[in-house]
C-alpha cells in the first residue's frame, strides 16, 4: 500500500513540475511592450560618441485587417557616449523596450569606422545577447549612414530587407560583395592571418521623396541602391574600399565565386561574354628567401552566352581555345592587379594567406605571425588559371559570318 502511495507520489510530482514549464514561461514578454527593430546605422555624435539611428517596424501596416496606409517603417534616433546611453533614451522616447532581436543589418558610417571608436563598439556588439551574431555588417560609402533608415522601397517595403537581398544577390550571381556578418568579422578581428572586411553600400542620387510612400507613385525613380564593393579594414578601423570588380577577385582567391561573367575584349570595340558556372581556388602559402610565397590556382568552367569577336569561329575548337586563353589572362591579370593594390596601399591580408600559412605550415609562420601584415606587403604573389569553356545555346556559331555579303550593286 505504501508502495502504491509513493508511486503515486511521484507521479504527482511529475506532473506538477511538467505544469511550471506548460502553464508559462518565466521571460515571457507581452508584445505592445516592444518595439521591433529592422535595422540600425550608427555615425558619430555631435554631442556625444555614437548617434544611433534605428529603422522600426510599424507592425499595423502588415496586419491587412488594421492597415491604414501608413509607412510600413519609421525612424527612430539618440546619440549617447555608450551604445546602451543611446539605447535607454530610444526607450525613453518610445515608452517601450527595444527589440533587437530580428535586426538583420548594421550600416555603420565610414566616418565612424576611421575612428578608434570602432573596437569599443563591435566589443560591444559581440557582448549584446539580443543581437544575434548572424547580422550583417556593411559600410556606408559616400553617404551618412543615417540615410538607410530612412528609405522606402514599394516593392521591398522594408530597406532592409531590400539591402540583405541585394548582397545576397551580388555575392551569389557576381561575387561582388563579401558578406560579412558579425561572427565572421569578430574572428578576423582576432586572427593572428587575416584582416577583416565588408560589404559597402550606396545612394546614388538620394532624394526626400524616396524616404516618404510617394515613393511608390514615382515612375521615373532615380535614388539606387547600390552595393559597390568591400570596406578593407585594419582590426575595427577603416582603411578605404575595393570597387566590386575588385570585390569579386578578393572572394576568388578564398574559393567563394559562386556564378559571375566575364566581358572579354577581343577587338576594337569587340566583345566576348563568358559565364562561369563552377570554379576551385586552392592555395598554397610558403616562406622563402626572407618572403612569403604564395601561390594562388584557380580552375573554372564557363560557357560563352555571346560573341561580337569577327575573328573568333566557335565552329571551330582554334576558337574555343581562344576564348579559353582570353578567358584565363582575364583572371590572372585582374586578380595579381587586386592583390598588388592591397599590398601597396592598404598593407594588410585581407585574402586570409596568413591563415592558410598558419594551417600548412605552422612553424614557419610563427617566426613571422607577429608582423604578418608587413611580411604580406612584401610577399611575391603568382596566380594561375586554367579555364574549361563550352558552347552555351547560340544558335549560330558566328552571326557574322553567317550574314551574306551584299555587293554593291545591290
Amino acid at each position: 500500500m505504501s508502495r502504491n502511495y509513493a508511486g503515486q507520489a511521484v507521479r504527482m510530482l511529475i506532473v506538477c513540475i511538467f505544469s511550471l514549464f506548460v502553464t508559462g514561461c518565466w521571460d515571457m514578454r507581452s508584445a505592445n511592450e516592444y518595439i521591433i527593430v529592422s535595422s540600425m546605422s550608427v555615425t558619430p555624435g555631435e554631442q556625444a560618441n555614437y548617434h544611433v539611428y534605428l529603422q522600426v517596424i510599424n507592425a499595423l501596416e502588415f496586419a491587412s485587417s488594421r492597415a491604414k496606409g501608413n509607412s510600413p517603417t519609421y525612424s527612430m534616433d539618440a546619440e549617447g557616449n555608450t551604445m546602451d546611453e543611446a539605447f535607454s533614451r530610444i526607450e525613453r522616447k518610445t515608452s517601450r523596450k527595444l527589440e533587437l532581436s530580428h535586426m538583420m543589418l548594421l550600416i555603420l558610417d565610414a566616418n565612424l569606422l576611421a575612428t578608434d571608436k570602432g573596437l569599443l563598439f563591435f566589443e560591444f556588439l559581440e557582448s549584446m545577447k539580443d543581437i544575434r551574431n548572424d547580422i550583417q555588417l556593411v559600410a556606408a560609402h559616400r553617404v551618412g549612414a543615417a540615410e538607410f533608415t530612412k528609405l522606402y522601397f514599394p516593392e521591398n517595403r522594408v530597406s532592409a530587407v531590400k539591402v540583405r537581398m541585394g548582397l545576397d544577390s551580388v555575392e551569389a550571381n557576381w561575387g561582388g560583395s563579401p558578406n560579412t556578418n558579425l561572427k565572421q568579422f569578430i574572428a578576423a578581428v582576432t586572427s593572428e592571418g587575416r584582416q577583416p572586411v565588408m560589404s559597402s553600400v550606396t545612394i546614388e542620387n538620394p532624394s526626400e521623396q524616396q524616404q516618404s510612400l510617394d515613393a511608390g507613385t514615382n515612375t521615373d525613380r532615380s535614388t539606387e541602391l547600390i552595393i559597390d564593393g568591400t570596406a578593407v579594414m585594419r582590426g575595427a578601423k577603416l582603411l578605404g574600399f575595393l570597387n566590386t570588380e575588385e570585390t569579386r577577385n578578393l572572394l576568388w582567391t578564398q574559393d567563394r565565386i559562386k556564378n559571375t561573367s566575364l566581358t572579354l575584349q577581343c577587338g576594337d570595340d569587340q566583345y566576348a561574354q563568358v559565364r562561369i558556372g563552377r570554379s576551385r581556388t586552392r592555395l598554397d602559402v610558403n616562406y622563402a628567401d626572407n618572403r612569403p610565397k604564395i601561390k594562388i590556382s584557380i580552375h573554372v568552367e564557363g560557357a560563352v552566352s555571346e560573341n561580337q569577336c569577327k575573328s573568333i569561329m566557335l565552329n571551330k575548337m582554334s576558337g574555343f581555345e581562344q576564348i579559353r586563353k582570353l578567358t584565363e589572362k582575364d583572371i590572372q591579370s585582374h586578380i595579381e592587379a587586386t592583390v598588388a593594390k592591397v599590398q601597396k596601399k592598404y598593407a594588410v591580408d585581407i585574402f586570409g594567406f596568413g591563415e592558410e600559412m598558419k594551417r600548412s605550415r605552422y612553424q614557419a609562420f610563427k617566426k613571422v605571425k607577429s608582423h604578418w601584415d608587413e611580411e604580406f606587403a612584401k610577399a611575391d604573389v603568382s596566380v594561375n588559371v586554367q579555364a574549361a569553356i563550352m558552347r552555351d545555346g547560340m544558335i549560330s556559331e558566328n552571326l557574322f559570318q553567317d550574314i551574306p555579303e551584299q555587293s554593291d550593286s545591290e
